[in-house]
This record gives structure tokens, sequence and C-alpha cells, in this order.
């Protein structure tokens, strides 16, 4: 039986599998990696781990596929955004430097300068942040590292790194670029006006393609006579809304490490400066993610720091919020554990309980940090109906995450939406295999791809009638709390810095 391999590189681990004409996903395997934290602020990865890891998975699982059929494509999904710096030959001349980076402000206030946040957000769309956006971290190596600079023949992402090690082209597809800030979204092409006025080579630049296009081959690292075509891919949320079929005016959201809400517009107009903005798959279609960092990496770090040490399995994480009720004993909490995205755009933000008194228990914690991470979410859904005029009854969920059913209830009944828990998790996966089967022939479409596959929905939690009212007091309370704190916490970091303290940050894992 024919088959496509999918590969998809998240912020803490790999995954391939393979996927069969009737689209249906099988021969998984995962291999996690770390990221790196070599100064207060940096976080790095090391490339060549990461390709060895991939490699190896990705011959273990066409090794199974052959033991039934053979493969046809290979496909890539990565999370977004890193910088990587390239020689000739596509090595690494430096560890690979990602969103979560802080090290490029300056850089990055240097650009809002010259050329001003104005043309920035109507050429990108997209507001400018170091690291996140990788011109500040391409303009930080240029300066502080010139030799290793005048080396460098291509900067990239991941996904140019990885692409250039199965191939041997430099590309980059438009939902990565998208995340450069310096990529003109609407007519899909560097913008000469950015990237000119900031000093950066358009030589270093990659080619920018078509998610949905054949780059190269893949030679078979033991039957080297066998060359397989691979697909461009996507970056992994991408890949997730074409798995789910996510249409114009539709909405799903995405549950890892970070929470996502997703929407899909044909309306570049509409975009929010708030929210993170990238061209879809499928051109004249644009993605805007709400994007809160931190919502998983809080609920595990409860679960590491107050009860695993305990001895409990990750089943506490459904059990544990029955114990207390609705409104947390009231207990808030800020779910801002490394600085926030949207809606708020603070770095210096951090995590918070807010309400301990003395009858507070561990399990009034745990849901207030359930719930707290549900107001943010609601946050977000608020410029989703005022700024993109899209109220929907309903949304699915994707991602480890989704999995934790009393979360989701949470939601649910903060929301007042229906919220569907698909079947399958694994959608960077799927979604890139789609890319690959519409390609090379399996489907006509990619809206018919998404229609023919199985992900079937396991449950659905519904908005508790009873609840909703409580749910809508406390969120006006949890709106008053980053306010009053905001300037508490300009203070801290700003201290910090002078004092040169540094914060060791544990890997967020997917929950």
């Amino acid at each position: 039986m024919s088959h496509i391999i999918g590969i998809d590189i998240g912020t803490s681990g790999i995954k391939v599998g393979a996927m069969n004409r009737e689209g249906e996903l099988g021969f998984l395997e995962y291999e996690p990696y770390s990221l790196l934290y070599p100064k207060m602020g940096w976080v790095e990865i090391d490339l060549e781990d990461i390709w060895n890891k991939v490699k190896t998975l990705l011959l273990n699982v066409w090794q199974q596929v052959e033991d039934a059929g053979k493969v046809d494509a290979i496909s890539l999904s990565t999370f977004c955004n890193s910088s990587v710096f390239l020689d000739a030959k596509g090595e690494p001349l430096y560890p690979g430097i990602l969103y979560l980076d802080q090290r490029s402000k300056e850089e990055a206030d240097l650009i809002k300068n010259q050329v001003s946040e104005e043309l920035l957000f109507k050429v990108t769309k997209n507001r400018l942040e170091p690291g996140m956006y990788t011109v500040t971290t391409h303009l930080w190596f240029k300066n502080h590292h010139p030799e290793l600079y005048a080396q460098t023949y291509k900067w990239g992402n991941l996904s140019t790194f990885i692409l250039h090690k199965l191939t041997g082209n430099f590309v980059m597809d438009w939902t990565q670029s998208s995340f450069t800030g310096i990529y003109d979204v609407e007519n899909y092409q560097w913008s000469t006006d950015i990237y000119e006025k900031v000093g950066i080579d358009r030589d270093k630049l990659p080619d920018v393609v078509n998610p949905c296009s054949i780059i190269g081959e893949y030679m078979h690292p033991i039957l080297t006579s066998i060359r397989i075509p691979v697909v461009a891919g996507a970056a992994d949320t991408a890949c997730s809304a074409a798995a789910l079929g996510i249409g114009v005016n539709e909405m799903f959201e995405s549950v890892g490490t970070s929470n996502v809400f997703t929407v899909c517009t044909d309306q570049p107009e509409l975009l929010d400066k708030r929210f993170l903005n990238r061209c879809h798959v499928i051109k004249n279609r644009w993605l805007s993610h709400g994007a809160m960092s931190f919502p998983g990496a809080a609920i595990h770090w409860f679960y590491e720091q107050f009860l695993k040490p305990e001895g409990h399995s990750k089943a506490v994480l459904e059990d544990l919020c029955k114990q207390s009720i609705p409104g947390a004993g009231g207990v808030f909490f800020l779910p801002y554990m490394q600085g926030e995205r949207a809606p708020i755009w603070d770095p210096n933000a951090r995590g918070v309980f807010a309400g301990i008194h003395l009858n507070t228990t561990k399990a009034d914690m745990f849901r207030a940090v359930l719930e707290g991470c549900s107001f943010g979410l609601k946050q977000i859904n608020e410029i989703i109906e005022t700024k993109y005029q899209l109220q929907v009854e309903s949304y699915q969920s994707i991602g480890g995450g989704a999995k934790n059913r009393e979360w989701a209830q949470i939601k649910a009944n903060v929301l007042n939406k229906s919220v569907h828990i698909k079947d399958v998790s694994e959608t960077g996966v799927l979604g890139t295999c789609l890319l690959a089967g519409t390609v090379i022939g399996y489907f006509s479409s990619l809206e018919y791809a998404a229609k023919e596959i199985c992900n079937n929905t396991i449950y659905t939690l519904k908005p508790q009638q009873s609840q909703l009212r409580k749910y809508d007091e406390l969120y006006k309370v949890f709106n008053e709390l980053y306010p009053s704190l905001k300037s508490f916490f300009a203070l801290s970091a700003r201290r910090s810095s002078e004092t040169g303290e540094k914060i060791e940050v544990d890997q967020a894992v997917i929950i």
C-alpha cells in the first residue's frame, strides 16, 4: 500500500508518521529533544541533534511502510519560529535561535525606528517582537557575529535547514516566511522596503515556495537508488488548519504548551495587531492566531512541582479540580509564566496566584490555574467576536492538552461554547501529509482531502447553563488583575536585569 511520510517538529519533540491513500495515519514514532538556555533570555536548539533524530525516525517509519507497500512522498511540518544561519553546504554556523528568545530587543527597537511600526504592520500584518519575528534575530547575529555572518550563505528557519538536509535546496514556505518580519503577506514576496532599510542582504534570503510544491528529492539513506519527492509542507498550525478543513470565517483551538485560537479569513484588512498573522497554505487566505504562550506549560509546572513529588500520576490532572468549586474558593491565577503574547504582549508579565487564604487548598489552586487559562482564552475570543465579527457556537479542539476533559468543560462554561475534542491529535503530521497527498494525486484538493480523512469527535463538552452567570462574574474580576500588576511586573523585570539574576527555565512539554 502506498503511503506519504509526514515529519512534524514541535518545540519539545519530533513526530514522524505515515498516511495511506484513505487518509489513515499510522506508524507513528516520537522522540523528544531539549531546548537550550545558555543565558538568561536566550533559547536555542541543537540543529544537528534534531536532524539526527529526524533521520532516525524517518528511516524507522520508512522501513515499517516498506513491509506493507511503498513511500510516495515526504512532507514537513515545523513549529514557528526560529532562525538558522547556514553555510553554502547547508551546515549550521550557530545554534538555532527560537521565537522565545529575547536577545534581540535592541535590534527590534532599531528596526521600528528605521522602518516605522506603521509600515511594518502594513506589509507584514504583524507587530514586531524580538525573536518572534526573526528579522530581529537576523540583525542581532549580523551585529554580534560579523565573521560568521560573512560566512552565511542562507538564513532561514528550522524548516529551511531540514528541507536542505532532505533535498539540498534552500527554501522557506510562505506560512513560515510570514513570521520573519520582512515578508509581504498580501503580495507573497520579500519586502524590499523592509530588508533594504535594515541592511539585510537579499542574497541571504531563501526562495519562498508554495507549501503544496515539490522542492526536490530525498535519497533513501540505505537504498540509494530510491529517490522520493519532498513537498515543502508548512508551519504546524497551518498544517493543522488544513487537516481540520478550516474554511473562511471558521475557528479552531490548539492546546499544547501554548493555547491558541486560530481564525481563517480572506480579508487581510481585518487582521489584528494583537494576533499572529500569516498566509494560509491556500493562497489568498490568511490565518490569525490568538496565542497564549504558556497555559499548558503552567499546568505542567503545577504538576511537576506540587503533584508529581507526592506520587501522583497525570490522571490527577483530571481529578484534582473536582475537589474544588467554580471560582476556586476565591483564588485567581494569571497564566503568564514567562511573559505573554495575545492579548497583552508583555514580556515582563509573570504567573500570579491572587486571593489565597487560610482555607485555600491545593485543589483550589489547581482549579484556579485551569480557570485563569480559560479566562485568558475568553479575552482572545472577545477580539475575534468584535474585530473579525465571528461568533461561533462551537469549535474543534486539538492537541495533547485538549484531552483534559475537566479543563475543556471549564472552557465551555467560561466561553459559553461547545468544545469538540478531536480523535487525531497529530494534526501537524496529518496536515502535512494531506498537502503532499494533494500534490501527488491522492486527493483532488485540500478541501476534499479534509472531508475524506477520518478524524472523528471523541466527545463534545457543552456549556453548563447553571455555571454561565458565575463565570461571567468571575471573568470581570479576572480582567482587573493584570492591569493592577502591570507596573509591578515592569519594576520586577528591571530589578532582575540590574542585579543580573538568572532565571532557570525548565523545558515546557506538551501535556
